[in-house]
C-alpha cells in the first residue's frame, strides 16, 4: 500500500511538471564553436531521461555480465598493484641513477594505479625536488599529513643542511624536537647546529640535553665535545678580560679530554701571562707526551728565555725521551740540539725519523740545517733541500671535511664551516 501510493505520488508529480513545461514552453541553445543547436525544453527533458535511461540499462547489464566482479577480482586487482609496485621500483631505480625525470614519469604510472599512496608521493616529491623549475605539490601533501609530515620536513632539513644554512636547520631542528622530544639523531643534530652558529652556552645545554638520552651521544663523544666547548667559552671569558674563569674553562676542558692540546696552549699562555713559568711546563709536559704539535714545541723552546742552549737542550731531551714515538719529539729534540751544537744527537735524533719512514719537509730541512751549522757543507745541504721538495707535507692543523689548512687550532673551519673537523695531522 505504501509504495503504491508512493508509485501514485511521482506520477501525480511528473504529470504535474509535464503540464507546467506544456504551458511554458521554451527552448534550450547549445553554442559551441560556431556550430548551434536549438530545440524545446520538451525534447531537452526526453533527451535527459534518454541518458538517465541508458546509464541504467548499461550498468544493469554490466551486473548481469558480472563484469564489476571482474574488474574488482583480487586477482585482477593483485596483478594491477604488482605493476604498479614494479613501475615505483623502477622509478626508484632511475632516481639513484640521477634520471630525475624518467623517475618523475615512472612514479606518475604507478600514481594512477596504486592512488597517493605514501610511498609513491615520496618517490614523486624526492623526484620533482631534484628539478628545481618544477612546481613540488606532492611535498605539500606529504607535509599535511600527520603520517609523513616528518619525511617531509626532513627534506627540507637536508637541504638546509647540504647548502650550510645553519639558523635555518636550527629553526627546523627545534620544531621537530617539539614533536619528537627523544630522537637521537635531533638532538645531536641540535648541538652540532649550535656549535656551527657559534653559539657556544646554547651549545653546551644542548650537548646536556643530548646526553640525558641514551645513546644519542656517546661518553666518549660527550666528553671531546664538552672539552673544546669549554675552550671556546674560555675564549668568550678571555676576551672579556675575566682570567680566573679562562682559566678555570680551560682546567674543565683538559679535565674531560686530558688530550686536547689547544686547551693546554691555551692554558700554558695563560699561566705565562701571570709568569708562573712552573705551572705552564707542568702542562705543556703532560700533553707533550700524549699530543705534540708544533705550536707546543714553539712555546716549550721559548718557555725559558734566560736560559743557555745547551740548558735548554737538556731540558728538551728530558721532555722528548718520554714521548720518543713522536715525530714531534725527534723534530723538537734536533732542533735544540743543533742550537745547542750537540751533533750527534741532532744527526740521531734525524736519521730515527727517516729511518722509521717518516720523514716530512722538516725533517730534511733540518737535516740541511745541521749540515750547514755542523760542516759548513752547502753540497749536502742541497742534497737535503732537494730531498725535502718531493718529501710528506709535515704535520699540521687540518680540516677532515675540505682538507684546508690552519695555521692555528680553530673550532669552526674558516673555509666550510664545519665544527669540530680541525685536526693535527700529516
Amino acid at each position: 500500500m505504501i509504495r503504491l501510493t508512493g508509485y501514485i505520488v511521482l506520477a501525480v508529480f511528473i504529470a504535474l511538471c509535464a503540464a507546467w513545461i506544456s504551458s511554458n514552453p521554451g527552448q534550450v541553445l547549445i553554442t559551441w564553436q560556431g556550430w548551434e543547436v536549438r530545440f524545446s525544453v520538451t525534447v531537452f527533458v526526453f533527451i535527459a531521461l534518454l541518458y538517465a535511461f541508458v546509464i541504467w540499462a548499461i550498468l544493469w547489464l554490466m551486473k548481469r555480465l558480472n563484469i564489476f566482479a571482474f574488474l574488482l577480482s583480487p586477482k585482477r586487482l593483485a596483478a594491477k598493484r604488482a605493476k604498479a609496485e614494479s613501475d615505483l621500483d623502477q622509478a626508484w631505480s632511475e632516481y639513484a641513477l640521477g634520471d630525475y625525470k624518467e623517475a618523475l614519469k615512472l612514479g606518475l604510472r604507478a600514481k594512477a594505479k596504486l592512488g597517493e599512496d605514501h610511498n609513491v608521493l615520496r618517490l614523486l616529491a624526492s623526484a620533482t625536488q631534484k628539478l628545481p623549475d618544477e612546481k613540488n605539490p606532492y611535498m605539500e601533501k606529504l607535509a599535511g599529513s600527520e603520517k609523513s609530515a616528518v619525511w617531509a620536513k626532513k627534506q627540507d632539513l637536508d637541504q638546509y643542511l647540504e647548502q650550510k644554512r645553519w639558523a635555518e636547520a636550527k629553526k627546523l631542528v627545534q620544531k621537530m624536537i617539539l614533536i619528537h622530544p627523544k630522537s637521537h639523531y635531533l638532538l645531536e643534530l641540535d648541538f652540532l647546529l649550535c656549535a656551527r652558529l657559534g653559539n657556544w652556552q646554547e651549545a653546551n645545554t644542548a650537548l646536556q640535553n643530548a646526553f640525558k638520552q641514551k645513546s644519542a651521544i656517546t661518553l666518549k663523544n660527550k666528553k671531546h665535545y664538552k672539552a673544546v666547548i669549554d675552550y671556546c667559552l674560555s675564549l668568550e671569558e678571555k676576551a672579556a678580560g675575566k682570567k680566573s674563569e679562562t682559566l678555570d674553562l680551560l682546567k674543565s676542558s683538559l679535565k674531560s679530554e686530558p688530550s686536547f692540546s689547544p686547551a693546554a696552549i691555551a692554558a700554558a699562555r695563560c699561566y705565562l701571562e701571570q709568569d708562573d713559568k712552573k705551572s705552564a711546563e707542568k702542562i705543556l709536559t703532560a700533553i707533550w707526551k700524549i699530543a705534540p704539535n708544533k705550536e707546543l714545541a714553539d712555546i716549550i723552546i721559548e718557555l725559558y728565555p734566560l736560559e743557555s742552549s745547551a740548558e735548554t737542550f737538556r731540558r728538551i731531551k728530558k721532555l722528548c725521551d718520554s714521548a720518543v714515538d713522536f715525530v714531534e719529539s725527534q723534530h723538537l729534540l734536533a732542533k735544540s740540539a743543533i742550537a745547542a751544537e750537540h751533533w750527534p744527537e741532532a744527526r740521531s735524533a734525524l736519521e730515527l725519523i727517516i729511518n722509521s719512514n717518516q720523514a716530512s719537509k722538516a725533517t730534511y730541512q733540518l737535516f740541511a740545517h745541521l749540515e750547514i751549522k755542523q760542516k759548513n757543507d752547502d753540497v749536502a745541504a742541497n742534497k737535503y733541500h732537494a730531498l725535502s721538495v718531493s718529501a710528506d707535507e709535515d704535520h699540521s692543523w687540518k680540516c677532515e671535511s675540505c682538507y684546508n689548512v690552519s695555521a692555528h687550532y680553530l673550532p669552526l673551519c674558516k673555509k666550510c664551516s664545519e665544527f669540530n673537523t680541525i685536526s693535527w695531522f700529516n
